[in-house]
């Protein structure tokens, strides 16, 4: 009997049996489908939220039909890629509850529920002080990403809201990765890697803090206030914002130490 080995939606998306077989389906309403009950892993889906994600305001007249039909649909695929009948999935993989549908698989290998656990590990070492640790585990959980969340995937809104979640609980653990490095004494190391994510992000305050702070700890103090009028032109010129006061201040101290440095 086979089973699924993979199950990778932080890229491209993909649903592998032991035999290599990719059980995600090509049809664009039942990929979203599978997609949003994958997020939703081992958790109900209820059928109104399926069919807003499938439909949104406009749903058809017979939107529970169709959507029991990508249902089978998917049930059909799973069965051929894990070598079991059609019943053994319905009862034991993509299950109909009361109040909708549930996607549950033991002994699999899913890329978002190491992500997560990494993340959560990673998480409790910064809280214990302990920041190789935290640095090590998140960057292995940073590692697990391929590409940006299901890009091959139409999203509606249950599933844009689950995407931008994720894409937070991303920036938040990476921040906090940085933050340990940071403490850490890595800003050589890390200078390459802020600079380029800095120009990724135009108005992010506090990647260019950092980068601030690696470039003055290094003695680039020149560059490093050159990075706050970069940031400071950007969200002037594009949102109408002053930096914060916080970006604001550190500015202040590194003028502070480069006068007193001369």
């Amino acid at each position: 009997m086979g089973e699924i080995s993979t199950i990778t939606i932080l890229g491209h998306f993909s649903v592998r049996g032991g035999e290599g077989i990719d059980a995600a389906p090509s049809a664009p309403k039942e990929r979203k489908v599978l997609a949003l009950l994958l997020f939703n892993y081992c958790h109900v889906v209820p059928v109104h939220v399926l069919v807003d994600e499938l439909w949104g305001d406009d749903p058809p007249k017979r939107a529970r039909t169709a959507l029991q039909t990508y249902i089978l649909n998917l049930r059909g695929r799973l069965a051929q890629s894990l070598g079991r009948s059609t019943a053994d999935i319905r009862d034991d993989v993509l299950v109909t509850r009361s109040e909708g549908y549930q996607f549950q698989l033991r002994d699999c290998y899913f890329d978002l529920h190491d992500y997560l656990g990494l993340v959560t590990l990673g998480e409790s070492a910064v809280h214990e002080d302990d920041d190789a640790k935290a640095a090590e585990v998140l960057r292995r959980a940073e590692r697990l990403w391929t590409g940006t969340v299901l890009p091959d995937v139409d999203h509606g809104l249950p599933l844009q809201a689950e995407v931008a979640q994720l894409e937070q609980r991303r920036l938040a653990a990476q921040a906090l990765r940085i933050e340990s490095e940071l403490r850490l004494g890595r800003d050589r190391e890390l200078v390459g890697e802020l600079s380029r994510l800095a120009l990724r992000s135009p108005y992010d305050e506090r990647l260019h803090e950092y980068l601030m702070l690696c470039l003055s700890r290094l003695g680039r103090r020149v560059q490093a206030l050159e990075v706050f009028h970069r940031l400071r032109t950007s969200l002037v010129q594009e949102l109408g914002m002053e930096p914060s006061l916080r970006t604001q201040k550190l500015h202040r101290d590194i003028l502070e130490s480069a006068a007193m440095s001369l």
